[in-house]
């Protein structure tokens, strides 16, 4: 059975706003908890430092998504690479290359992981019609807090990615307060959108060309501890001859 009280978030918003929010169905039974058990195996983000103020772990998996209309679109994993973001782009992590460990065989053929990544390709695609190459960058995070501590989604603050466009799914959340986001049209004062992701496959689409945001920090809800596990797709144009 699938839920079905859900809105797709629309790419004509994503046109007149730079952001889009919406939430997409899942399976209700055993597909979904299969899917979400992955993020039970995330190694530690070993760039993190005690003074940043977080408990994260993270896999990382890249695509290449080709074709156009009339010749098809194929999605085929790429190499397993690092991830890099210049320090103008990223004030905690900018200028390192950063390796983290893959996203497993099985998380790749899992039908809601395909399921995602179809529907944010096609997205993109309603958005820059038939660009032929994309670089699809998939991210699985777990962000922890525990005791008294605050853990922070994002260190960095108030930021852009680096990418053409950024989509963001919460997957689980879990004896979690805060986690607050906020979406900001680059240079603006006030936030466009400022919304707790609560429910799973909620979903915020931002260009990342124009838009900036955050995330604020979790703590434990009445337990000892708390978990908020999200699915990020980052997608950037591939130019001929890169």
């Amino acid at each position: 059975m699938l839920i079905t009280k859900t809105s797709d978030p629309w790419p004509a918003e994503v046109v007149e706003k730079g952001w889009s929010h919406g939430r997409l169905p899942i399976p209700a039974s055993s597909e979904w908890n299969e899917f979400a058990k992955y993020w039970e195996d995330l190694p530690a983000d070993k760039y993190v430092e005690k003074s940043h103020g977080t408990t994260r772990l993270r896999r990382i998996g890249h695509l290449l998504a080709r074709g156009g209309e009339g010749a098809g679109v194929t999605m085929e994993r790429a190499p397993h690479g690092a991830f890099y973001q210049s320090a103008d782009i990223n004030s905690v992590y900018g200028g390192q290359v950063r390796t983290f460990a893959p996203i497993t065989a099985e998380t790749y053929d899992n039908l809601c992981f395909r399921a995602a990544l179809e529907h944010d390709l096609g997205l993109v695609r309603q958005l820059e019609g038939d660009y032929p190459t994309w670089l699809v960058t998939v991210h699985l995070i777990r962000v922890v807090a525990a005791g008294d501590s605050a853990s922070a989604p994002a260190p960095e603050g108030r930021h852009t990615d680096g990418h053409d466009y950024v989509i963001m799914h919460l997957v689980n959340r879990e004896r979690c307060a805060g986690g607050l986001s906020r979406v900001f049209r680059k240079g603006g004062d006030r936030p466009a959108l400022e919304h707790t992701l609560l429910e799973p496959m909620e979903t915020v689409v931002i260009d990342d060309r124009t838009m900036e945001h955050e995330v604020t920090p979790i703590r434990p809800l009445n337990a000892t501890s708390a978990v908020r596990d999200m699915m990020i797709i980052d997608f950037d144009r591939v130019k001929p001859g890169d």
